[in-house]
């Protein structure tokens, strides 16, 4: 018997002319993977997230959940998450984390809706309370050295 990990992955689809996500978006993957240790449903193996980033090829004009989808026999839950350029243009590094987690703990808020409304068994409390713990490493990373000798 396959055993269910309670996953949850970070997708993304984007125009390429959004160099200033990458970074952040593979940071607060690494962040899911060591924080939310499933799993949080027998009937969920997957909280897919796929954030929408906007750019010059072609904006996603939304913010807030889109197209929330399950799959029972494949176990997951997918929802679309809108970036919009102007969330990340012209704006510091700080606020793009800053709205990268409040866009994921969305999703996963939208997910949970979801679930709850077909009578889904979920253990959200401990996944709202990894997501905590995530959310605290991604927006308070420690401080680098410069590596400067005086």
């Amino acid at each position: 018997m396959k055993q269910i990990t309670g996953t949850i992955t970070l997708g993304m689809q984007s125009s390429g002319d959004d160099d200033r996500t990458d970074k952040h978006v593979i940071d607060l993957r690494q962040q899911l993977a060591t924080h939310c240790k499933g799993p949080y449903s027998e009937d969920i193996a997957e909280f897919a997230l796929v954030l929408r980033i906007g750019g010059n090829m072609q904006e996603f004009d939304f913010e807030d959940c889109e197209r929330i989808r399950r799959n029972r026999r494949r176990k997951y839950i997918t929802v679309d998450l809108g970036f919009p350029s102007r969330r990340w243009r012209g704006v510091s590094d700080d606020e793009i984390r800053k709205y990268l987690v409040e866009i994921v703990e969305t999703g996963l808020l939208c997910c949970l809706n979801r679930l709850q409304k077909d009578k889904t068994q979920v253990e959200s409390s401990k996944l709202m309370s990894d997501f905590a713990s995530v959310k605290h490493h991604y927006l308070n990373p420690p401080k680098r050295l410069t590596g400067h000798i005086l």
